[in-house]
């Protein structure tokens, strides 16, 4: 396999064709997500009695406790809607984006966005299967490992919620550090033995998908047929992975004065801004009239080594599924 040749051609295909962009763009943008937070201002009473005692707490409505109520229902209801519609756009715009390249490659087939959209949908059923199959028993496991870490933790707080038998306090009391201790120490194995197991999978699982986008397979044969070919092909694979990687690393270091400056420029100038009229409200809101490019090239960036990340599986998956040349 030429890596040099796949990594170049990875990189042409990510600038030549903007039509992957956008759905590196959103790969990018429901990878994370984030909240606002408004805080409301409270009255309090003046000394009648209805506020409390010396009128100190707050005048609430009498339907505060149903308003409260209301207000984490929608929010837990808002967070459900983001979590599927996140699930769908990643799930459309990775099929889109590995359909796209697996035709540009073998029909000369240029990528338009309506088509991407088509690959994707045709294909969401049997990558959802793939998500499912792969990530509901990883979940389960990760779980199960977090209970045992906590296991010493709950064990050495059992006698000192119990006050047991005649244990002097702090003897109690070292116990349960020697339990925290203990619970930290096995969550740290946890967390890095997951980490290995990511590393391990994520090879696997971008075969998965090709198989199941490119040679048009079901779920479970998706999988059979990706782990078949990362075994036949272990050794390119491991090359290819150890390549990607280091790209990765190249990227994220590049990316973090990159990020700085872009994140900086806002930021300073609404600190002088507000420090010049003495007062954070403009400060903040030129700060973010700026930022908000700002971000959104951030957003770009990202989006473009999106797609140069998943043109650079399937190039090397088409590689290896290739049938060898005949003398």
């Amino acid at each position: 396999m030429d890596y040099g040749r796949l990594i170049t051609r990875s990189f042409q295909v990510m600038w030549r064709y903007r039509a992957l962009w956008l759905f590196g763009i959103l790969l990018a943008l429901f990878g994370g997500g984030g909240a606002n937070f408004n805080v409301g201002n409270y009255s309090f009473g003046d000394g009648d009695g209805r506020g409390g005692p010396g009128g100190i707490a707050p005048n609430l409505p009498p339907n505060f406790a149903e308003l409260i109520v209301v207000i984490v229902a929608a929010a837990i209801c808002i967070a459900l809607i983001l979590v599927v519609l996140s699930i769908i756009v990643r799930l459309l715009s990775r099929g889109a984006l590995v359909g796209l390249v697996a035709e540009l490659e073998t029909d000369q087939t240029i990528p338009t966005v309506r088509r991407g959209f088509r690959i994707g949908a045709d294909r969401f059923k049997s990558l959802l299967g793939i998500a499912l199959l792969v990530n509901v028993p990883l979940f389960v496991v990760s779980f199960a490992l977090i209970v045992i870490a906590a296991v010493p933790l709950i064990a050495s707080l059992i006698p000192l919620i119990g006050a047991a038998g005649g244990r002097a306090p702090d003897e109690l009391i070292r116990v349960v550090i020697a339990g925290a201790f203990g619970s930290v120490l096995i969550f740290c194995c946890v967390i890095i033995l997951l980490i290995l197991v990511q590393l391990v999978i994520r090879p696997f699982y971008e075969f998965f998908v090709r198989a199941c986008v490119i040679a048009q397979r079901g779920a479970m044969d998706s999988i059979r047929e990706g782990y078949r070919l990362v075994r036949a092909n272990l050794g390119n694979t491991i090359v290819l992975y150890i390549l990607l990687i280091g790209i990765e690393i190249g990227f994220g270091i590049l990316m973090i004065p990159v990020g700085l400056i872009l994140i900086g420029i806002p930021v300073g100038i609404g600190i002088a801004i507000g420090i010049a009229m003495n007062s954070a409200v403009p400060g903040i809101i030129v700060g973010a009239i700026i930022g908000i490019p700002m971000l959104l090239i951030l957003l770009f960036v990202s989006g473009l080594f999106r797609v140069f990340e998943s043109t650079y599986w399937t190039e090397g998956y088409l590689a290896m599924s290739a049938p060898p040349a005949t003398a």
